[in-house]
């Protein structure tokens, strides 16, 4: 039977970051939480730093789908919050545009309200799960995190955690978003957040998949929620709820 391994990455935000909900178009909320995706993203630029695309198994593919097998999560630190804002941002709009006027140069972008979340010096911390990456490879490309969300939202790594999992199961205590499918307590402080998954070969659309995040609204701050889990990691202390 594989190991299990962790990084327990400590992360520092320049001002914060802005991460849009799946589907947005003219008008792009922000997510609360960086999600699993943008997690292995980052993780994966270390790597792939320079490449957009590779070919896995004959199709094109961001350089993210070498890591899908990775269970990322993410939490604000302690003592750190963040407030959210939206932001006026000029963005490429051509894909919205009719198919007579994606050509047209006046119709190449347009202001977009985005939502960001604002928190300077604020930090978060983000876990990474594996059976396939050797710790020592694990732990490079957790230092080696230089961004969260859009190409702006540059970060600093202050610390990195590498330990072996123990996983456990029954009922537990976590600050870590998990899926909402599993078996909850209710609470005022738990927001159901629209995260998605796939979408990293090219053509193929990824699929909604919705999370329960324990969290303050304002401002932003992670709180206990107690789930009753099939399948969880104790990491270094704390727990990464699965299913």
């Amino acid at each position: 039977m594989s190991e299990f391994f962790y990084s327990k990455v400590y992360i520092k935000f320049h001002w914060g970051f802005s991460v849009v909900s799946p589907l947005s178009s003219k008008s792009k909320s922000g997510l609360l939480l960086p999600p699993p995706t943008t997690l292995i993203g980052a993780l994966s630029y270390g790597k792939f730093r320079g490449k957009d695309l590779v070919k896995i198994g004959g199709k094109t593919c961001s350089p993210a789908k070498n890591f899908d097998n990775i269970i990322a999560a993410a939490r604000y630190e302690d003592n750190s919050a963040g407030i959210y804002i939206e932001d006026i941002v000029r963005n490429v709009v051509t894909y919205f545009q009719r198919p007579e006027r994606r050509k047209e140069k006046a119709y190449r972008y347009n202001i977009v309200p985005t939502g960001k979340i604002y928190s300077p010096n604020g930090e978060i911390i983000v876990v990474f799960i594996t059976d396939k990456i050797q710790p020592q490879e694990l732990e490079k490309l957790s230092w080696s995190i230089i961004r969260i969300g859009s190409k702006e939202g540059i970060v600093s790594v202050e610390n990195v955690e590498i330990g072996k999992t123990k996983k456990v199961s029954g009922r537990v205590t976590t600050k870590y978003y998990f899926p909402a499918t599993v078996k909850h307590d209710v609470s005022p402080f738990i927001k159901y957040i629209d995260f998605w998954e796939g979408g990293q070969t090219w053509g193929e659309e990824g699929e909604k998949k919705t999370y329960a995040v324990p969290i303050s609204s304002f401002p932003l701050y992670s709180v206990e929620a107690k789930v009753e889990a099939e399948e969880a990691y104790d990491v270094g202390g704390e727990i990464v709820v699965v299913n």
